[in-house]
């Protein structure tokens, strides 16, 4: 059986390893790992993907809604008067939609009325319809204007 035995200069070199990979490489390891855990868990910062109206102010907010065919998903929201809303919209079905929201007096079509840009998103299209609540509380009606009666929605306005 072979022993390899290990000089005084290997042994010194092995501890000053062992030392710095305690003393630098384990701590920045956690110190990433803990990094990675608080963005995971949302902590990592303000970015415009959306925070689903679950921003505990009265400052801008913003949906993320997937456009169907013949439905919204999130089809229900609900926001601050006055609150200035973006809603980041993407069509993932195969037929054309649009979003419009009624304005302050809950009737399509008229001058307060607000429209997603584009007007009309193709498959795979993306887009974005900009909004101000109005500041009185109360619901306001949004629909696709090409499946009426099918893609609807509400805004909560408390």
């Amino acid at each position: 059986m072979w022993l390899s035995r290990h000089t005084e200069e290997e042994d010194r070199l092995y501890n000053a390893i062992v030392r710095t990979a305690r003393a630098v490489i384990l701590p920045a390891a956690l110190i990433i790992s803990i990094a990675l855990l608080a963005y995971a868990c949302g902590g990592g910062g303000s970015d415009d993907s959306g925070d689903n109206g679950d921003n505990g102010g009265d400052g801008p907010v913003s949906f993320d809604v997937s456009m169907g065919d013949n439905f919204f998903e999130p089809k229900e929201f609900t926001v601050k008067t006055g609150q200035k809303v973006t809603f980041n919209l993407k069509n993932e079905g195969a037929a054309i939609h649009n979003m419009r929201v009624a304005g302050a007096d809950n009737e399509y079509n008229t001058d307060d009325d607000a429209l997603s840009d584009p007007e009309q998103f193709s498959p795979g299209d993306t887009g974005t319809l900009e909004w101000t609540a109005p500041d009185k509380a109360g619901e306001i009606d949004l629909k696709c204007e090409f499946h009426p009666t099918d893609s609807t929605g509400v805004i909560k306005v408390e």
